[in-house]
């Protein structure tokens, strides 16, 4: 049998596309999909021209502008150019949804986890994969700590500044008043709580849940190896497990606030530096709306000044901030339909 393939091209294989308004124009997409929009456009060329070599950055756009749909373009040409696994990291489950509709609507293939486990198709650099900030940042991630980290190529991180706030629960033992590690912690503890107010500690005996005392960073630091102990023995239950591995051996650059109904015990910073699919990654765009504070992403995300200086706007763009919708008829009674109109 003749192979019409090899004679048409020689046998090889088509090189995959890289530029992103290429890839977007030969996708199987949806019939309801248009063009890419302008402010899209704009972004995506200079990230194309200037800006896709560089390890960190920040893109900045206005709610509704479609950053998803860039943030997936940009992955999908990563890894047609490098051959490397691709991440897009969403702050929750809804996001990975909608970003999963997305995708398929404008002909982008994504997988995601099922019961927890990374497919074979993002490890092989065939789809995307679509998950929660949850699923990467834990001490007992499926994407591995340390050296045996899974390699990611591209990474994307939308809603970054919400990711910190869900990075942040990750890393931090919380401990309530029923765990068997709250009593021995607030034992060791009591006398120089006592310390700093003898009314709020009884408080805090009581189980006074709006009552709460910070450890003195002196006597935690004395009493680290017998905190560590305690810890230690409960390190299979769900309050400490997903933590554990991360801060068992920072324990002196942790925090410890004790209050009637709970113990909370975290880093000073994110030991970012565990997550190698994170930290290792060749090229991490991080997506932020326009009007955040973006200079909380050096200490919750490890980025450079250099990257929070320099963010990926649109520059045609004339105004900037939020929208607000008002509801004409919950500000004045007499504002019906026919007088707004």
């Amino acid at each position: 049998m003749v192979d019409f393939n090899k004679r048409l091209n020689g046998g090889k294989k088509a090189a995959k596309l890289v530029d992103p308004e290429k890839i977007y124009e030969s996708a199987d997409r949806a019939s309801d999909t248009g063009p890419l929009r302008p402010a899209q456009i704009s972004v995506l060329q200079e990230w194309f021209a200037d800006r896709r070599t560089l390890k960190d950055l920040i893109i900045k756009m206005h709610t509704g502008q479609g950053k998803t749909l860039i943030g997936l373009l940009i992955l999908q040409s990563k890894l047609n150019e490098t051959g490397e696994p691709a991440l897009y990291i969403c702050p929750n489950n809804n996001l990975v949804q909608q970003t999963l509709t997305q995708a398929k609507r404008f002909g982008i293939q994504c997988c995601t986890t099922t019961d927890g486990d990374i497919p074979e198709a993002f490890t092989d650099a065939v789809q995307i994969l679509v998950t929660t900030v949850q699923k990467v940042f834990n001490g007992i991630t499926k994407f591995g700590l340390g050296p045996r980290s899974l390699n990611v190529g591209a990474m994307v991180m939308d809603d970054c500044h919400a990711c910190i706030d869900a990075i942040h629960d990750n890393i931090k033992i919380t401990l309530k008043r029923d765990h068997a590690a709250y009593q021995p912690l607030l034992a060791i503890f009591g006398p120089d709580l006592k310390e700093q107010g003898a009314g709020t500690f009884a408080e805090v005996e009581q189980g006074d849940y709006k009552t709460f005392l910070p450890v003195p960073y002196w006597a935690w630091v004395t009493h680290q190896n017998s905190v560590a102990g305690i810890l230690a023995k409960q390190a299979k239950t769900d309050a400490v497990k997903f933590a554990w591995p991360l801060i068992k051996d920072i324990l002196a650059h942790c925090n410890c606030i004790i209050s009637g109904s709970s113990i909370e015990i975290e880093p000073h910073l994110p030991p970012l530096d565990h997550f190698g699919s994170y930290t290792n990654a060749k090229h991490r765009v991080f997506m932020s709306a326009t009007v955040t504070n973006d200079a909380f992403l050096v200490k919750g995300l490890g980025l450079s000044e250099k990257a929070i200086c320099n963010p990926l706007v649109d520059k045609n763009e004339r105004w900037s901030g939020e929208k607000m919708v008002l509801i004409p008829s919950l500000i004045n009674t007499d504002l019906n339909r026919s007088k707004v109109i």
